[in-house]
């Protein structure tokens, strides 16, 4: 066994209790920024997270609207292909019954560009005055340049109608004109017979006198000779 050789008692060293306190305080303060720092990096992450799951849905909504804005695009641009082609349409059976070009209706797309709805042309539907055959033949035309287009509108087929009208009331009147003039060569060749009886009935009254009076005569030479 060791025994020390100063006469002084050697005492272990006491306890501070405000040592312990502080150390208590710095441990709970660690403790303290610790749960801090992870909450506000929790904190962070879930802000990260949330931003880029609305930067995500921004773009997939952006993505959509695109892809909608681009198939109404496609449409409009078919519905102006078929607007001008249905017009065209008419212009070319109408010829010169039509009354200028094709008047259109437009529409703004989503992406600024303007494009053919509706259409029409306006084309000349009178008759002929005086003259039904013309008014036939035209309202053939106009029949024809109604139903031009490859799917003729409801409007199409009602000028259509009213043209088809118009040329049966013109071969009616036609029809009657025939009739009439008929009529009146039956009463011109009936007159013409007429005439005729009267110049023989005078070719035989005349004929008759003429033979009387030549009978006459020789009756008087007769007498003269006995």
């Amino acid at each position: 066994m060791i025994i020390p050789s100063s006469s002084q008692a050697f005492l272990p060293p006491q306890p501070n209790p405000d040592r312990e306190v502080n150390q208590t305080a710095l441990n709970q303060q660690f403790e303290v920024d610790n749960i801090t720092q992870e909450t506000a990096q929790s904190g962070s992450a879930t802000a990260q997270q949330k931003k880029t799951e609305q930067e995500k849905t921004e773009q997939q909504n952006a993505e959509q609207q695109s892809s909608e804005q681009e198939s109404q695009v496609q449409e409009l641009r078919k519905i102006d292909r078929e607007v001008r082609a249905h017009e065209q349409a008419h212009l070319a059976a109408a010829g010169g019954l039509s009354k200028g070009g094709a008047n259109f209706e437009f529409t703004t797309g989503p992406d600024g560009q303007r494009y053919a709805v509706s259409g029409e042309v306006q084309i000349d539907t009178s008759g002929v005055a005086g003259d039904p055959e013309a008014t036939a033949q035209k309202a053939q035309q106009i029949q024809q340049a109604a139903l031009a287009p490859a799917q003729p509108s409801s409007q199409d087929r009602s000028v259509a109608v009213a043209a088809a009208a118009m040329a049966a009331e013109a071969r009616a009147e036609i029809a009657s004109q025939g009739l009439g003039d008929n009529e009146s060569n039956v009463d011109n060749d009936n007159n013409e017979e007429e005439g005729f009886q009267r110049v023989v009935s005078k070719i035989n009254d005349t004929y008759n006198a003429i033979t009387d009076t030549d009978s006459q005569r020789a009756s008087f030479l007769v007498d003269l000779i006995a």
